[in-house]
């Protein structure tokens, strides 16, 4: 998958999560896109739902200086997993 394509999946599930609701609250609509950009690097198709939803945890962590629980994004987890993934 090239990495463009992988990247717009992963800003449109993290978009849609928008932690914090930032974006609900007319943040500019790239607030997400460095988190996006990261994941879209580090994900690969052999990481879980579980490992992906670890994976935007611990940038959240680093984002928002708190400690979130991995399954708060095990939903956004699963979209990415199968929305990146499904095309190949």
């Amino acid at each position: 998958m090239q990495n463009i394509n992988k990247f717009e999946i992963i800003k449109k599930y993290i978009d849609e999560y928008d932690y914090w609701e930032l974006l609900a609250c007319h943040a500019p609509n790239d607030e997400f896109d460095s988190y996006s950009k990261q994941l879209s690097e580090m994900i690969t198709e052999k990481d879980s739902v579980e490992d992906i939803a670890k994976m935007i945890a611990t940038i959240m962590d680093k984002s928002f200086g708190e400690e979130i629980n991995p399954k708060k994004f095990i939903t956004t987890a699963g979209k990415i997993k199968k929305a990146s993934y499904a095309q190949e």
